[in-house]
């Protein structure tokens, strides 16, 4: 039934009715349709990983999740018989937020980073073609989002009282023109910045975009109350408008910027692609001396683990893939910490004492920042480059590994709240800060730990698979759960200073051998991972010589 109804819409998507609206966009059809069977080909063979519209199966399971959890929702609020109005605008807001953050990262890996496209720059394709093509996928992304969020909504607001019989497709229309009016904008954003924003500056202006709602949303507080008091200084000359008038000015700038910035991605495009996907700085780097490398260098395992610790380092601050998944979720984490520390400064208590204080919750948000970090470690652009590792005398390894660990332990775990016992000494005294320091220390260390275990060889040499960061979701929240239980018991443990001097040591005992012990077991991942590699490259040869 189902290969049968892909068949039905294949049909009619490449027949020539069809072909004359592509044609109408200077879209050449057939090229169209060589490329997407091309992306599509690739995606199969896994070897277009990188992009989540293309990941049919991460798609289902993702839109299974928001699924299930509108059913549970709007079961809850047609009980209370909320107004339809607002049960309309609670699903469509959460529905454009959750696209919002997908659709912006998913056309900036598109269009910025389109390292298949230097494959094709040299064909006689116009620049209209390729990115309705590469861009394609969005569509799938607002299909199954939209219809696993509002699916169930759609048919349960009918049990509202002011609702009309017609309300599903209502519903469901309106989510649905929403989110396909916010995919060509998150384009036409992105063919503005084309426009503007010289190539080699790209990557970094479109990361710089992708974090701004998210800012803006963090930081409301801030800018809502300006906001508010400039809408109401115009609000008297714009009482004299119809409002018809207002709405089709509205709709006249946003349709003109939408278009004039998807304009701009039909030029030239796939000439700028490689200036695009090579694009960096020229400056040559500066050889400057690193304190933390000696200190990594004499501690961490001699000159391998320094090896370990810059490449692990630097990559993490250039890898285009690993800075794009994180900027999903460290913002989050960074606005987190900073409450819990402004927090901490105006009325937290002592975490020994008798109520609960902020304080507790620190190392487990530092230790959850880095199971995501270590969760994206392992993904990377340039991961075809890991057989440069193959040349890497073995018994280097175990020390690359230590160097890798120091590069996250020192950097997030140690220094951070080195820096912050200043502050807790201010507020706590000597004792209580030196007994929480060391404490959240070894605590957020076992975190690492375990975060290290799921790096599985080389970081930065795998290709990045959405269908797994689609799976992480269940992981992400049994953490959580976890997180709240090891809170509750640290608040316990707390209320004594003795029971925390003595489980200091067994805590660092037990964090030092446990991180011991994944560091090994990410050694042998990583020689389990190049011994792959190796034997991939001789298969090919062999397949070759037959």
């Amino acid at each position: 039934m189902n290969s049968l109804f892909k068949q039905i819409v294949d049909r009619c998507l490449r027949s020539p009715e069809f072909s004359k609206v592509l044609t109408s966009f200077g879209i050449d059809p057939k090229r169209y349709w060589i490329l997407m069977d091309l992306f599509a080909k690739l995606s199969q063979r896994e070897e277009m990983q990188g992009q989540l519209g293309r990941q049919t199966a991460a798609l289902r399971v993702s839109a299974g999740l928001f699924f299930i959890a509108s059913i549970v929702g709007s079961a809850f609020m047609v009980a209370l018989q909320i107004p339809m109005r607002a049960f309309i605008l609670i699903y469509l807001s959460f529905t454009l937020f959750i696209l919002l953050g997908i659709l912006l990262s998913e056309t900036a890996n598109s269009l910025v980073n389109p390292v298949e496209g230097l494959a094709l720059a040299h064909q006689p394709i116009n620049g209209a073609t390729y990115t309705g093509a590469k861009l394609s996928h969005l569509l799938l992304i607002v299909l199954y989002f939209v219809g696993g969020l509002n699916l169930a909504p759609s048919v349960a607001g009918v049990f509202l009282r002011e609702a009309p019989w017609f309300y599903p497709i209502l519903h469901f229309g309106v989510a649905l023109s929403g989110g396909l009016l916010l995919a060509l904008s998150c384009c036409g954003v992105f063919g503005w910045l084309m426009r503007i924003v010289p190539a080699r500056r790209l990557k970094a202006a479109t990361q710089f975009v992708q974090a701004v709602p998210f800012v803006l949303l963090m930081t409301r507080r801030a800018w809502l109350p300006a906001g508010r008091a400039a809408l109401q200084s115009i609000q008297g000359p714009l009482q004299f408008v119809p409002r018809w008038a207002l709405i089709a000015m509205a709709a006249g700038v946003i349709g003109t910027t939408v278009i004039v910035g998807l304009r701009s991605l039909s030029a030239d495009y796939l000439i700028r692609v490689s200036t695009m996907v090579h694009s960096g700085s020229h400056r040559k780097t500066k050889i400057r001396a690193s304190i933390l490398g000696d200190l990594v260098r004499r501690f961490f395992g001699g000159q391998a683990g320094r090896a370990g610790f810059d490449y692990t380092r630097r990559m993490m601050m250039r890898d285009w893939q690993f800075r794009r998944q994180l900027l999903s979720i460290i913002p989050l984490f960074i606005f987190i910490g900073a409450g819990l520390v402004n927090a901490i400064v105006s009325e937290s208590p002592s975490p020994f004492a008798a109520g609960f204080s902020p304080a507790h919750l620190l190392p487990h948000i530092i230790g959850m920042a880095m199971l995501a970090m270590c969760q994206f470690l392992q993904y990377g652009t340039d991961y075809k480059g890991i057989w440069l590792f193959l040349v890497v005398p073995d018994r280097a390894l175990s020390r690359f590994a230590q160097g890798v660990h120091a590069s996250l332990w020192l950097p997030f775990v140690v220094i951070p709240q080195l820096l912050m016992t200043g502050l807790f000494i201010w507020r706590w005294g000597i004792a209580d800060a030196a007994l929480f320091v060391i404490y959240s220390v070894a605590t957020v260390s076992i975190y690492l730990a375990v975060g290290l275990r799921s790096v599985e060889g080389v970081p930065f040499g795998k290709q990045p698979n959405p269908g797994r960061a689609a799976g992480m979701q269940f992981g992400m929240f049994l953490t959580l759960l976890l997180a709240a239980v090891a809170v509750g018991i640290q608040w316990l443990i707390f209320r004594s200073h003795l029971v925390v001097e003595v489980l200091i040591p067994l805590i660092g005992v037990a964090g030092y051998l446990f991180t011991r012990h994944s560091i090994n077991t990410f050694e042998v991942s990583i020689r389990h991972n190049l011994a792959l590699e190796s034997g991939a490259s001789k298969l090919l040869y062999t397949e070759m010589e037959g």
